[in-house]
Order: C-alpha cells, then sequence, then structure tokens
C-alpha cells in the first residue's frame, strides 16, 4: 500500500525535503532548514536592530540564556520533529507550507501541495454545468436547427402507434439538433477552462483546472483533449446506436477518481490535469 503524499527527507539530500506524490519522489524539493531558524525565540528590545540578547542575557536577568535560547524552552521550534529517517513512510511535515505556497495538510494534493476537489464537489459543479448547457445550449441548437420541435409535436399529435417510429426526416432532425448541442458543450468546455480556468459551475463552487505538475491556467491543448475525452466520446455514443457502449466508458469516466491515488478522470489523465480547490 502505497504511502500517502506530502514531504519527507529527502533520500537523495539530507538538507532538503522533497515531495513523495503518493507513487513515487518528485522533482520538488524544499530547504529542510527554515530560513533565520536560528534566531527563532531570541528577543530584541525595542530599536535595536540585530540584537541578539535576550532577557536572560540583560544585567538582573534570569541567567545566561533568555526564554526562547534555553535548552528545551518554549521559544526555540524544533526543526526536525517528526522526521525520523529517509523513508516516505516516516517523516511528514504536516501543517508546513510548501514550495508552492499553498497549506500542506493530510489530504490527497498536487506535487506543490495544493489541495485536489473531492468527486462529490466536482460532481457538484457538473450538474450546475449541464443546467447551463442545457438551457442556453438547449435554446441555441433549436435556433440553429429550427422546425426540430415542432416537427415532433406535429407528429405527435398525429400519430396513431405510440410506439411507432418517427418519420426519417424527423431522426434526421434530432441528429442535427443533439450534434449542434453536442458541439456547443465542447466549445464551452474549451473556451472557459482554457480562459477562465474553469467552467461555470467549477468557478462558483470555487474549483479550478490546472496542469497537476504546474499551477496556473492549462491553455489549449490540454483543455481540447480534455473536451474532447469527456464530451467528445458521449456525443458519438449519442450519434450511433452501434456505439452505443461508449456510454459505459462516460460513466467509467466519471466513476473514476473515486479510486485513482490521483484524484484523475481518465479525460484528467490524458491531458495531465487535476481539478483542484482554489478556497
Amino acid at each position: 500500500m502505497s504511502q500517502q503524499a506530502g514531504w519527507y527527507d529527502d533520500p537523495q539530500d539530507d538538507a532538503n525535503l522533497r515531495y513523495w506524490d503518493g507513487v513515487q519522489w518528485t522533482n520538488h524539493t524544499a530547504p529542510k532548514q527554515k530560513p533565520n531558524l536560528d534566531r527563532a525565540g531570541q528577543w530584541q528590545a525595542p530599536g535595536e536592530q540585530g540584537s541578539t540578547q535576550g532577557h536572560g542575557q540583560q544585567q538582573g536577568g534570569y541567567g545566561q540564556q533568555g526564554y526562547g535560547q534555553q535548552q528545551g524552552g518554549y521559544g526555540q521550534p524544533n526543526p526536525y520533529a517528526g522526521q525520523t529517517g529517509q523513508s516516505p513512510y516516516q517523516g511528514e511535515w504536516q501543517g508546513q507550507m510548501t514550495p508552492g505556497g499553498y497549506q500542506q495538510q493530510n489530504v490527497p494534493s498536487t506535487p506543490d501541495g495544493q489541495p485536489l476537489a473531492g468527486w462529490w464537489h466536482r460532481v457538484g459543479a457538473r450538474i450546475l454545468d449541464g443546467l447551463l448547457i442545457g438551457i442556453v445550449g438547449g435554446a441555441l441548437a433549436t435556433f440553429l436547427v429550427p422546425g426540430f420541435f415542432q416537427g415532433y409535436m406535429d407528429w405527435a399529435a398525429t400519430m396513431d402507434d405510440p410506439f411507432a417510429p418517427p418519420p426519417a426526416e424527423l431522426v434526421a432532425l434530432q441528429l442535427r439538433w443533439t450534434l449542434t448541442l453536442g458541439i456547443i458543450g465542447i466549445l464551452y468546455e474549451v473556451v472557459m477552462v482554457s480562459l477562465a480556468g474553469g467552467t461555470v459551475g467549477k468557478l462558483i463552487t470555487g474549483l479550478r483546472v490546472r496542469l497537476r505538475d504546474e499551477p496556473g491556467k492549462i491553455g489549449w491543448g490540454p483543455s481540447v483533449m480534455r473536451a474532447l475525452v469527456y464530451q467528445g466520446v458521449g456525443l458519438i455514443a449519442q450519434l450511433n446506436a452501434a456505439l452505443s457502449v461508449l456510454g459505459l466508458f462516460n460513466l467509467i469516466n466519471v466513476l473514476w477518481p473515486l479510486w485513482d491515488s490521483k484524484k484523475q478522470a481518465i479525460h484528467d489523465k490524458v491531458a495531465k490535469t487535476n481539478v483542484v480547490k482554489n478556497r
């Protein structure tokens, strides 16, 4: 069983920490010794720049060492607390700031420490996106494929057999409408993720899409790959009944983060992205 992702003693350099992503060592390192640690706990009188004398060093004080300088005193933090070796199964720094500026906690994260979105959090964002595409995209698709809904209403009003298939011209209109709505959904996904870092649903729920190994917006290439795998495959399944098995792929894709150690769906793995918490 793999150890949880986090910062551990660097097996290649005793002076550094290295990030373990839950499967392997990454290239992300940080110095083990915090800057100015040698001055931690020392007291300075007002106006004395660079003074290294605490209460215990002033005349009439408590001894030769100030409170922060006493061995085991309250002001002297131990930078090696909890570090017991070079194995990734020991010595994790809990609650420390990583080089990427994110708070490292006992939660799944990117290699630089940004927390990953939970599965239900992602589903909530997708539900909002589905409602938006269904309303706005559906209205736009109906405008671009005129006669679709009116044709269905006229056919439904005159048919005698409720199980009778629709006429061929109506089926053709339905395929055009489905294709148009699918293209609108793909364009929406690509443009929003490329320019804003996430769809409207993700922006509302505090999520963003980023490359796993690099923060920031992912650009057009990865955005297109994510959208084609996530929505393009489903669109093909809707257009061709013989390829309806692709609908099973879509279901597996959506469920994949539940058991994936990096919390990636299949479309994330293809584009090398992660959905992360932005707030």
